[in-house]
């Protein structure tokens, strides 16, 4: 039984941009053309980057900041005022119960202290459902 082989010569096909094989002669029409394709290419890139840079924002949820009083802080008056602020969030509330906040997201919240052991539970949610919460624990000093 007879075996052909066939011979395939490969030839490397010319690379068109913008209608002329590459290299191509770099005339005034094609350099502003180039230049014109640059600019905008380079517009696209920032517009997309700068949309996935405010877009990382809301993907990570919302924070919060407690300014006072410190986790484990030994209080000797009966109340204490919890203020701190929340980003990215629209809703606080602590051991359940709704705390106002401000357009800048800064919050302000009497609590009355009970001597002993006083866990607090602060949740902040955002527009999408999403929660994150922020467990502290006060002492209640002996009036």
């Amino acid at each position: 039984m007879a075996t052909s082989i066939a011979l395939v010569i490969w030839r490397p096909l010319p690379i068109y941009f913008l209608n002329t094989p590459f290299p191509m002669n770099l005339t005034r029409t094609t350099t502003l053309r180039l230049i014109k394709i640059a600019i905008i290419a380079v517009v696209a890139i920032i517009i997309i980057a700068y949309a996935v840079a405010r877009s990382l924002t809301y993907a990570r949820g919302p924070k919060i900041d407690l300014a006072a009083p410190a986790n484990g802080a030994v209080i000797s008056s009966l109340t204490v005022d919890l203020v701190g602020m929340i980003e990215r969030a629209h809703n606080l509330t602590i051991n359940g119960g709704a705390v106002p906040i401000d357009e800048q997201g800064n919050f302000k919240q009497t609590i009355v202290v009970f001597p002993g052991i006083n866990k607090l539970t602060l949740r902040a949610t955002d527009q999408f459902d999403r929660n994150t919460e922020t467990d502290i624990v006060i002492v209640g000093a002996n009036n």
